[in-house]
C-alpha cells in the first residue's frame, strides 16, 4: 500500500542527498526509489529519484569526521562544559541554520559508537569555531571533556521539528519559550527570525537549569526576556495572555517532550494557527537514519526523526514521553 508522505527530509537538496537512505531504497522523500508506482513527493527544490540514477557510478558525499581544536573551556557547574571548538570552514554556515547539530567523540575514541548529538549553540564565522554546551552523563560525553582535541561530524540539521517556519516567517510578532538544556537551539533560531525582520519575546522557565551564557546571547541580540523567575507551568495564563494580545504568530518551545505539551496547550487555547515549532527530543545515535535509534510511530507510519520534518503537534499528540 502506498504511504501518505507529509514528512519533509532535512537533508533534501543539500550536498549530502542522495544519502545511504536513497541508495538502499529507503529513501524518505522519494516514492519511486521505494518501489511505488507514482511520485508523491512534497516536493523540496530537488528530484530525488533523478540525482540517485544520475549518480550511480559516482561515489556518495558523506559527512566526514575531523580532529578540531578544543581552543576554549568552561565548567559552567557541576558537570556542565561550555566549549569553543574550531571547525573546518566548509562547516561553519551550514552550521548556523536552525536545529544545527554535530556528532562529537573523545580524540582517543575510533569507534561510531562513542558519537553524541550535541546542539550548536552558537557559531563564530570569523574565526571559523561553534560554542556546544555539555553536561558529562556517560562515558560518552567525560570522553569529550576529556581533551583538547574532539573528533567532529557534520553538519546535521534536524535538531527542531519546524525549520520551514523559523525560515519563512516574516515581519510578525514571535515567542520562544525555553526550559533545561534544550534553552542552547534558541540562538540560531532567534538570529534566523530577526534576520526576517520578526519581533521576539523570550520566556524562560525558573524550574529547571538556567544558562547565564544563553540569557547573556539572547540579550545582546535586543531581545526582551521575560523575568526569569516565572514558573511556566503556574502562570500559564500570563503566557496566554501576551499571545493573544500581542497577535504572536509563531512560538517556538525547547524542553522535554512534556513541557513542550504544556505550551502546545497553552498556544491552542489561543489558536491552532499559531505556528509550533519545537526541539527534537528523540534519541539520536548515526543521524543520518541508519541506525533506527531515532524511529518514531506516527499516524502508522515508521519515521526517522533524525532526518525527517514531521508536524510539530502531531509529535507532541502522538508522544507519551
Amino acid at each position: 500500500m502506498e504511504r501518505l508522505n507529509y514528512q519533509l527530509c532535512a537533508d533534501a537538496g543539500s550536498e549530502y542527498c542522495p544519502c545511504h537512505l536513497a541508495y538502499s531504497g529507503d529513501c524518505i522523500k522519494c516514492s519511486l526509489i521505494r518501489g511505488e508506482k507514482v511520485c508523491n513527493c512534497m516536493w523540496q527544490g530537488v528530484c530525488i529519484y533523478n540525482e540517485v540514477e544520475r549518480s550511480k557510478n559516482s561515489p556518495m558525499n558523506e559527512r566526514k569526521e575531523y580532529l578540531c581544536s578544543v581552543y576554549e573551556k568552561e565548567e559552567l557547574s557541576k558537570n556542565l562544559y561550555l566549549l569553543k571548538i574550531q571547525v573546518p570552514k566548509f562547516m561553519i554556515r551550514d552550521l548556523c541554520s536552525p536545529g544545527s547539530y554535530v556528532l562529537l567523540k573523545g580524540k582517543e575514541k575510533k569507534q561510531d559508537m562513542f558519537n553524541s548529538p550535541i546542539s550548536v549553540m552558537d557559531v563564530d564565522l570569523e574565526n571559523s569555531s561553534i560554542e556546544v554546551i555539555i553536561r558529562t552523563e556517560g562515558i560518552k560525553t567525560k570522553s569529550v571533556i576529556g581533551h583538547d582535541e574532539v573528533w567532529v561530524k557534520g553538519p546535521y540539521f534536524n535538531g527542531v521539528f519546524g525549520i520551514k517556519d523559523i525560515k519563512t516567517t516574516s515581519n510578525s510578532n514571535c515567542v520562544v519559550v525555553l526550559n533545561g538544556l534544550s534553552q542552547v537551539n534558541s540562538i540560531n533560531i532567534i538570529k534566523n527570525l530577526l534576520r526576517n525582520n520578526n519581533t521576539i519575546r523570550a520566556f524562560i522557565n525558573n524550574q529547571a537549569v538556567i544558562l547565564d551564557n544563553v540569557i547573556d546571547k539572547i540579550t545582546n541580540l535586543g531581545v526582551k526576556i521575560n523575568p526569569i523567575n516565572m514558573d511556566l507551568d503556574e502562570e500559564r495564563e500570563f503566557l496566554r495572555d501576551y499571545l493573544n494580545r500581542e497577535d504572536v504568530k509563531l512560538v517556538y518551545s525547547s524542553g522535554c517532550n512534556g513541557f513542550n505539551r504544556l505550551v502546545m496547550n497553552t498556544v491552542d487555547s489561543v489558536s491552532e494557527d499559531i505556528k509550533l515549532v519545537i526541539s527534537n527530543n528523540n534519541l539520536i545515535c548515526c543521524g543520518e537514519g541508519v541506525c533506527g535509534a531515532c524511529t518514531i510511530a506516527l499516524d502508522g507510519e515508521q519515521v526517522k526523526s533524525c532526518k525527517s520534518q514531521v508536524d510539530s503537534r502531531k509529535i507532541l499528540k502522538a508522544s507519551i514521553l
